[in-house]
């Protein structure tokens, strides 16, 4: 905890004069009564029957820090009480807001909750990252966070297989593996799971993220070139209150 706190400080220091604003910063959990952790009882979790359990995220969180959209999949079998746990907690929580460039942006934000029972206490920890060995490990790193305002969503629109996709409702997944340096700039790009494959949901991925750009990852509260997991999909409803993949 004493080392995410320092990190977390450093993070909210990275400027160019006292008192500026921080010219880059990912979109942050914070501490603060609105925060993700706070409103999950995990006490209650644990008397209605949840056991360990993990669970992967991904929300918009827009530019006063409130998510819009989320996410939840690749929850472990028996985690339904903790699934709708987090998901109550991501639409009503805050985040401390990306900063790029000097300025607050709009950022896609990746993450995993694991909850574990140990000595009959339940444990809570929300890791900005979805990286196997960093979240096995517990280390302090947070994956670059897309600026969803450099998304080729024209390239989206007129994408043969995003089309047809749309026209018959089909959706789809999409696993990648990418690489961001030091400043944010994306290096490479890999589709690494493609479900269900044959559709062409991998090319269009590539063009939709062709010029895409985001905060850069931090590990131990310093920015750093990475190779980091993330998730998308190809969905085409619209519903009122955020959506979670069954």
């Amino acid at each position: 905890m004493r080392r995410f706190a320092f990190s977390l400080i450093e993070l909210l220091l990275v400027v160019d004069l006292p008192g500026a604003e921080p010219q880059v910063r990912p979109a942050l959990i914070g501490d603060g009564p609105n925060a993700l952790i706070n409103p999950i009882d995990t006490k209650k979790l644990m008397e209605k029957g949840q056991g360990d359990g993990l669970l992967m995220f991904t929300c918009h969180v827009n530019l006063d820090g409130k998510v819009q959209v989320y996410y939840i999949y690749r929850e472990t079998p028996g985690s339904k009480l903790l699934k709708e746990d987090v998901g109550n907690a991501l639409w009503a929580c805050r985040f401390i807001p990306a900063i790029y460039n000097g300025h607050r942006t709009e950022v896609s934000v990746a993450g995993t909750v694991v909850f574990l029972v140990k000595d009959g206490k339940p444990h809570l920890r929300v890791y900005m990252n979805q990286n196997h060995d960093d979240i096995a490990k517990g280390n302090d790193f947070i994956a670059p966070q897309l600026l969803t305002n450099t998304i080729g969503w024209e390239a989206a629109r007129s994408d043969p297989a995003v089309v047809k996709a749309s026209l018959y409702k089909k959706e789809g997944a999409i696993q990648l593996s990418i690489t961001v340096d030091a400043n944010g700039n994306q290096k490479g790009l890999k589709v690494i799971l493609e479900d269900p494959p044959g559709r062409g949901f991998g090319d269009a991925e590539r063009s939709i993220y062709a010029k895409a750009r985001w905060t850069p990852g931090f590990r131990n509260g310093h920015p750093v070139e990475c190779t980091f997991d993330y998730a998308e999909w190809f969905t085409f409803r619209a519903p009122a209150r955020p959506w979670i993949p069954r």
